[in-house]
């Protein structure tokens, strides 16, 4: 209370001189605690004074994600196991070998012994060639039983009607030589929509370092103003009230400017995410990078987007993955058509008791026919129709899919057009803003404007400038999402 008795005592002239002392008091205070809080690793204070700064280009970014974005590397791993999936299927024609040894010991004596061993090649087409040797002793069958030597034979089993187009086997190996198409085309997937997002990332940190530097230009016109105004306080050149005017427009300014850094520590922060070092780790922008400048606008050609909106329909990797769905379902039903039919085998086998004589003097072989047949055909019946219900589904996806494609490209058309005449129009209430502020300052030159309206041309000028930012911003991310939707990254 004695404090504030004391000052409403002081004289109005004796406050307005400690005005220029307590702005220099604030401004030192302020550099102060933004020299403090660098010790923060995300705070950017330093990124307007950096002399030999370092440009991250869009290209680098992409090159990165690319190269070790844990998502790509995920995806690569798909890669590996669709291929792990195609030698796993390939596996069932890997030759077999089946080796029985066993014996009978009856009132303390063997009475019959067995030993066999059969290799079995299945083929690709479905059919199965064998060989084997046997010795089987002490059977009453004598067809079962084999001299001392043994029983070689050979032979090939031959499908005459079902398993001729297709069976299991080939089936499972169709189907496994469409994975890797899938996981490629995932793998487009996941890199499409991460170049998507980090492009809209990349131009929001961008945007948000230019907004940063709009504000602190302004604040610095204040600062370099403030000094000019003093002097003529000093020497009763202009009213003392102007140094509260400026006083007042510099806590506004140096407000902006906090916010404006705060928006651009927030757009390097989410935008670094998609950065990753060669290790797996995750990594930060340094504190010498920053952003590059704008690169030029150009409105989008009629031509270029009629290209871009048919070949999107064969270059989105949705299309190509349908079109793997529909693939596989064409498999299933060709196997199940399959499963109409009768199973009905030849098997042919030469065999030989005498393995020293040869095969020109005797020719002993085993022939037959196996026949097998459901009666009902509702396990076939069942698997055909659900796969014709796959292939059905797939193209009322495919259709769908083919109508939100050209949608998209449409769309994402649409907004860069738009975002392309709000930069003009933003770049030209720019101008006008500037020459505006120009026309101002030269009146406040001559003493034939006030510091008020000074403040607003240039405030003026910093919001179109920051508009012109928020248009270029939007152009390009419309460029992202233009790609991405026409399939162009």
């Amino acid at each position: 209370m004695i404090v504030k008795k004391e000052f409403t005592h002081l004289h109005f002239s004796e406050c307005v001189k400690t005005i220029p002392f307590i702005i220099f008091l604030i401004l030192l205070c302020t550099d102060c605690s933004f020299a403090q809080q660098e010790t923060f690793p995300f705070r950017k204070d330093s990124a307007l004074r950096i002399t030999s700064p370092e440009r991250l280009t869009l290209e680098e970014v992409f090159a990165n994600i690319n190269a070790y974005h844990p998502k790509l590397v995920g995806a690569q791993l798909g890669i590996d196991n669709a291929q792990a999936q195609v030698k796993r299927a390939y596996g069932t024609l890997d030759p077999r070998l089946d080796a029985e040894v066993t014996a009978k010991r009856e009132t303390e004596k063997f009475k019959q012994q067995t030993a066999e061993a059969q290799v079995t090649v299945p083929l690709y087409w479905g059919q199965k060639i064998f060989a084997g040797w046997k010795r089987n002793l002490g059977f009453f069958d004598q067809d079962y039983t084999t001299p001392l030597s043994g029983e070689a034979s050979a032979g090939i089993a031959v499908p005459l009607w079902r398993n001729i187009m297709i069976d299991k086997n080939r089936s499972q190996i169709l189907k496994a030589e469409v994975q890797p198409g899938i996981a490629e085309k995932e793998l487009i997937q996941t890199r499409n929509e991460l170049f998507r997002k980090a492009s809209e990332k990349y131009w929001d940190w961008v945007g948000a370092y230019k907004k940063f530097e709009i504000n602190n230009r302004v604040l610095q016109l204040s600062l370099v103003r403030a000094e000019g105004i003093n002097e003529q306080i000093r020497y009763g050149e202009r009213p003392l009230i102007d140094s509260v005017e400026n006083y007042q427009e510099i806590q506004r300014r140096l407000g902006s400017l906090i916010k404006a850094r705060r928006t651009y520590e927030k757009m390097t922060i989410s935008f670094q995410l998609f950065l990753w070092g060669k290790d797996g780790t995750p990594t930060d922008i340094p504190d010498n990078v920053i952003p590059p400048d704008f690169p030029n606008v150009a409105v989008l050609p009629i031509e270029q987007y009629k290209q871009d909106r048919i070949g999107a329909l064969t270059r989105r990797p949705e299309i190509a993955l349908n079109r793997a769905e529909r693939k596989l379902a064409d498999i299933s039903r060709d196997f199940a058509n399959e499963q109409w039919k009768p199973d009905i085998t030849l098997k042919f086998a030469p065999f030989s008791e005498r393995l020293n004589e040869s095969l020109t003097n005797r020719l002993d072989y085993k022939i037959g026919v196996d026949f097998s047949m459901p009666l009902l055909f509702r396990d076939a019946g069942g698997q055909l129709a659900e796969a014709e219900i796959k292939q059905q589904a797939t193209d009322i996806k495919l259709l769908l899919m083919q109508r939100d494609v050209q949608a998209e490209v449409d769309d994402a058309a649409s907004e860069l057009l738009a975002n392309f005449e709000q930069y003009q129009v933003a770049r030209n209430e720019r101008i006008a803003a500037e020459r505006l502020e120009e026309a101002e300052r030269e009146l406040f030159t001559r003493g034939e404007s006030d510091i008020f309206r000074v403040n607003f041309r240039e405030r003026f000028t910093a919001q179109a400038a920051e508009k012109e930012v928020d248009a270029l911003t939007d152009y390009f991310e419309a460029i992202a999402r233009y790609r991405w939707a026409a399939a162009l990254f």
